[in-house]
Parts: structure tokens; sequence; C-alpha cells
């Protein structure tokens, strides 16, 4: 029995069809590595720009910790009024407690923005490597639909 040959035009065909689909793969790659990259970025924006809110924060609340005015003579109030300089204690320690919790409430807000910003990112990070992998598999099926 005879072994089929494959004629040169055929061979060419298969040839260039595989070679359209190789180049459709490749652009669908650097299409999907052109996203994760682009997310990296975006990641690390991010990240920076949590880290400076949190920095000034933490700053402006030591300064606010550090005010002279509230720590005014504290025991000269002592020797002149026992109760009232108690009662200032009392006072400033609730509010500094209340200082605190604002504090991290407010980080708490910033870290949950930044996380609503990251989602995002990855969810159009997602839709863009979908579509481009949906639009690759459509282009190579026409590549080979074709006669």
């Amino acid at each position: 029995m005879p072994q089929p040959q494959l004629s040169p035009e055929l061979f060419t065909a298969f040839q260039s069809k595989a070679l359209e689909a190789f180049t459709v793969f490749a652009e669908m790659n650097h299409r999907v590595l052109q996203e994760f990259v682009g997310l990296s970025a975006s990641t690390a924006k991010e990240g920076m720009r949590a880290y400076a809110e949190l920095q000034s924060a933490a700053v402006q609340a030591a300064r606010e910790a550090q005010d002279p005015a509230a720590r005014a003579d504290i025991f000269g109030d002592l020797r002149q009024d026992p109760f009232t300089w108690y009662q200032k204690g009392l006072l400033g320690a609730i509010e500094g407690t209340q200082k605190s919790f604002r504090f991290l409430e407010a980080n708490g807000q910033l870290l949950t923005r930044g996380a609503e910003r990251l989602r995002a990112s990855a969810d159009r990070t997602a839709e863009e490597i979908q579509e481009a992998l949906t639009s690759s598999v459509g282009r190579v099926r026409e590549i080979y639909a074709r006669g």
C-alpha cells in the first residue's frame, strides 16, 4: 500500500495556519502579561498610597498627643484642687481613648478604600484578560475554519 504524499501546497497551508495561530497566541500572551504588569503596578501604587496616608495619620496623632497646652502645670492643679485634677485626668483619659478609636476607625476606612480600589483594578484586569482570551480563541477558530 503506497504512503499518501503531502502536496507542497497542503504543507504550505498547514504551515501558514500554524504560523498565524502562533502569532495569535503570542499577541494574547503579550496582552495578558501586560495586564498583569499593570495590576502589579497598580497594587504597588495603592500600597504606597496607603502607607503614606497611614504615616501621615500617625504623625498627626503623635503631634496631638504631644500638645504642651494639655500638660500645663499638672502638679500645680494637684496642689490647689485634687478633685479637679482627678476630674481633668479622667476626662483626658476618656478623650485620649476616643481619639485612639477615631484614629483606628480612620485607618480602617483608609485600608477599606484601598482594598476597594485594588478590587476594582483586579476586576478590570480580569475583564481585559477574559476579553483577550475570548478574542484569541475566536481568531484561532477563524484561522482553522478557513478551508
